[in-house]
């Protein structure tokens, strides 16, 4: 657990002082900035017994124009990537299928976890304000395009009754295509932060799943932290 802090404090300072120097070079007009957070599975289906912690990570670049003549306030575009994982005592059984099924296993004995993965490359747009060139808020949204939706299931062989565990074997299970993912997650974001280091907050605006087919009504409510020389 120690080398696991040890290494996560030191690509924490490695990269902020990287993204500094990018910013000192280049007058502020580039950030480079990446979050560390939490996805509150909100307005989930009855069927869909969610976990409660869902941890995720984002990054991403964008050039800063200046607000008017102000060189404190700026418009920001760029690009990125996130990774959200939703966790579940639900095991999605045929992802590929136009309806989906589902068992379920939270009072299931040797059940490890089950998971829907979802990456997205991101073009974030974000009004960005500083006050005292220490405090600032970035308010923006970004448009998310789905590239890559997988489930991983860790626990007993379903193939026997999932009650009892089945068989007893442990199985682990990747499927790499989700069929009914929506394409597109439209967020809304909001930072308010201090010098380098800011709270973070965004809000899927349409559900991670398509409306129907059997799916689990998920908008995430991420709320983490954001390292970023902006």
């Amino acid at each position: 657990m120690k080398k696991v802090l040890f290494t996560l404090v030191a690509l924490i300072i490695s990269a902020t002082s990287f993204a500094q120097l990018i910013a000192n070079k280049t007058d502020n007009k580039i950030t480079v900035g990446f979050d560390i957070f939490h996805d509150f599975q909100l307005n989930k289906s009855d069927f869909w017994d969610a976990r409660g912690v869902n941890q995720g990570a984002s990054w991403y670049i964008t050039y800063n124009f200046p607000l008017g003549e102000s060189k404190k306030h700026t418009v920001s575009i760029g690009a990125g990537m996130s990774h959200h994982n939703y966790y579940s005592y639900t095991h999605i059984l045929n992802p590929y299928a136009d309806t989906l099924q589902y068992k379920q296993y939270r009072d299931v004995e040797n059940f490890k976890r089950c998971k829907v993965n979802v990456n997205y490359v991101d073009i974030p747009l974000e009004l960005r304000f500083r006050i005292k060139d220490q405090f600032k808020i970035g308010v923006g949204f970004k448009l998310g395009i789905m590239v890559m939706g997988k489930t991983k299931y860790v626990g007993p062989d379903y193939d026997g009754d999932p009650l009892t565990g089945g068989n007893g074997n442990i199985v682990h299970e990747k499927e790499c295509y989700i069929k009914n993912l929506e394409r597109y997650a439209y967020t809304a974001t909001l930072r308010v932060g201090w010098k380098w280091v800011s709270a973070y907050a965004a809000y899927q605006l349409n559900p991670v799943f398509e409306t129907g087919h059997n799916a689990p009504d998920i908008h995430p409510l991420t709320v983490g932290i954001s390292f970023a020389p902006f």
